[in-house]
């Protein structure tokens, strides 16, 4: 089946420093030139033309990173999903992290507007040793009521396997017909969900004590939840009522990892 967009590329280490040693993108999807914020770490952009997500798009990205190489992915703007009325949109990403390297992907919000259905899968294949930091947001977009909500649905479904060991697997569903999302034990009186995960040899036991004081000045705004992985790693869910809530809180928790590796902290100057 022919793809809308496609993305992929592999990052080496060469001596001190990553670099892009293969790229190739299609159709929507290209890719800015790397920025080297830091002379040794890469941050790549990736950029959508097409302006937004119509109904029957499908992309793909793959991303390989070989053993000691470092890179950031992000993304240029938020993916705006629009109306869907016949076939959904499709995004499926898989990543492979060799022994030692450092893959953080974070990418703008996505915004789903009225009557749009998005599907997106990601599957993250890494050795023993490497380090994984994965967010991502979702919000819902304008509608000509005014009311919130008014996407069909959204599911994402994330896996993650170490040393080919499955150790994650999260599917979020969001339905509004079927879920009123602001009742109890849906997403109650907030817009916005945010998640990441963090696996890494780096992390020890009492992390959740390391970012709780971290975390603590958005308690007034948002809703915050910690989980243990399987493997050791943590998760990190969060309700908000603006993007920039979730953005704030996912880059708190992204320096707090980059200090552990004896990284600057992480500047993406994108507005």
């Amino acid at each position: 089946m022919s793809m809308t967009g496609t993305l992929r590329m592999k990052a080496v280490c060469r001596g001190d420093k990553t670099v892009i040693a293969d790229t190739y993108f299609d159709g929507a999807f290209k890719v800015a030139r790397p920025i080297y914020f830091n002379e040794s770490e890469p941050t790549v952009y990736s950029l959508h033309v097409g302006g937004g997500y119509v109904g029957g798009d499908r992309y793909y990205t793959e991303v390989i990173l070989e053993p000691d190489a470092r890179m950031i992915l992000t993304t240029q703007s938020a993916a705006k999903v629009y109306k869907t009325p016949h076939d959904p949109v499709f995004q499926s990403m898989n990543v492979s992290l060799a022994a030692g390297s450092v893959f953080m992907y974070m990418p703008d919000p996505l915004i789903a507007y009225e009557q749009a259905r998005f599907e997106q899968t990601t599957t993250i294949h890494m050795e023993k040793g490497a380090t994984l930091l994965y967010s991502d947001s979702i919000t819902p977009g304008w509608s000509e009521s005014g009311r919130p909500f008014r996407y069909e649905w959204i599911r994402s479904k994330l896996k993650i396997y170490e040393n080919d060991q499955l150790q994650v697997y999260d599917h979020l569903f969001l339905k509004p017909d079927q879920q009123p999302l602001f009742s109890l034990m849906q997403m109650e009186d907030y817009t916005h969900v945010g998640s990441l995960f963090i696996v890494s040899p780096l992390l020890e036991p009492g992390w959740q004590e390391e970012l709780e004081p971290l975390l603590a000045p958005y308690n007034d705004g948002a809703r915050i939840g910690f989980s243990t992985l399987k493997n050791g790693g943590c998760t990190v869910r969060i309700l908000a009522r603006a993007s920039h809530v979730i953005e704030e809180i996912i880059l708190q928790c992204t320096n707090w990892l980059r200090r552990k590796l004896g990284q600057e902290p992480l500047q993406l100057r994108k507005y």
